[in-house]
């Protein structure tokens, strides 16, 4: 069962593509992000109320929770490739409950998922 703090906004971020090009350090790759951090932080398309009223933003990698980030500000890209787009800015949690999450537990599924929403009402 999906254990979570009820008041936590979610979102949950695939970050597939971003992960392995910084693994495989494919810096060329427009997916490449330097840190796990920032694969989960950066360039998402997510509407305005959702990312502003979200309290934590998950990397999801092969259905399972690898990091978590507790959601400071939020800002959004004006120009250039990635405009339109949010970066996350905020702390990461290395004690977090949702590390190692698996996403079966919390969605029916997660074909084709790019961005997914807990606890969000608006």
């Amino acid at each position: 069962m999906f254990q979570h703090n009820k008041t936590d906004k979610l979102i949950f971020v695939n970050i597939k593509n971003s992960y392995e090009a910084m693994k495989r350090h494919e810096t060329s790759d427009h997916f490449y992000r330097s840190s796990l951090y920032d694969c989960t932080v950066k360039y998402w398309r997510v509407a305005e109320e959702k990312a502003s009223s979200a309290t934590h933003i998950l990397g999801c990698y092969k259905g399972k929770v690898i990091e978590v980030v507790r959601i400071n500000n939020v800002t959004e890209v004006i120009t250039g490739k990635y405009a339109g787009r949010k970066i996350f800015d905020g702390i990461e949690q290395p004690n977090s409950m949702y590390l190692g999450l698996d996403l079966h537990e919390v969605f029916d599924t997660h074909a084709n998922f790019n961005t997914k929403y807990w606890n969000m009402n608006v």
